[in-house]
């Protein structure tokens, strides 16, 4: 099988997230695209919600796809979420099957933050969806050149990066945020049923 591996903190996760996803898997042909919401965040530690809250929201939204699972793997882990040890746990899990990485522009750009990036960059393809205001990610240090029409090699590695034009979508998690923050509504920019868990448990508020 293709499998797509998706981590993000998805807090919230929304139709930006979930349209980007199943653009790529209908692009790429893969037979699943497995969400792993982050436990601990290396980067992140801010106005972010409990783990379980970002977890239950992720399989709310995921669970009329039958091509989308959600894993708790990062969740359970007491430890910072590092994608390098992600990757290493699920490419033993699925050894026999083809593991792409799917991750926003925004994020592969923080790529040099990020703990041990050459050897994920090693360990398997890369997948980098557009986003609307970042167009500068061919200066990456990781980009050795492009070899095709959105496919680039990656220094010091065997593997390929596929850029993937996908469908715009104007709002960040950060941006719902503030939105809910401020009394405003976020309806029709995530499931339903996200909309209701988020009420449900007033998250995101002051």
């Amino acid at each position: 099988m293709k499998i797509g591996i998706f981590g993000g903190t998805f807090n919230p996760i929304h139709f930006g997230h979930l349209r980007g996803a199943e653009e790529v898997r209908e692009n790429l042909k893969l037979d699943k695209v497995i969400f792993i919401p982050s436990g601990i965040h290396p980067l992140k530690n801010n106005d972010i919600a409990e783990s379980f809250h970002r977890y239950n929201m992720t399989v709310l939204a995921t669970e009329d796809n039958p091509y989308f699972e959600v894993s708790d793997y990062e969740i359970k882990i007491n430890s910072p979420s590092y994608s390098v040890n992600t990757l290493m746990h699920f490419k033993k899990l699925y050894e026999s099957n083809t593991l792409l990485f799917i991750i926003g522009v925004d994020s592969f750009l923080e790529l040099p933050r990020w703990h041990k990036p050459e050897k994920i960059l090693k360990m398997v393809d890369i997948i980098v969806m557009s986003r609307p205001g970042y167009n500068n990610f061919e200066n990456s240090e990781f980009i050795e050149s492009r070899i095709g029409e959105g496919c680039y090699s990656l220094k010091n590695s065997d593997r390929k990066l596929y850029f993937l034009k996908i469908s715009p979508f104007f709002y960040s998690s950060s941006d719902l945020r503030r939105l809910l923050r401020n009394g405003r509504s976020v309806r029709y920019l995530l499931p339903q049923k996200v909309y209701e868990y988020i009420e449900d448990n007033k998250l995101y508020r002051e």
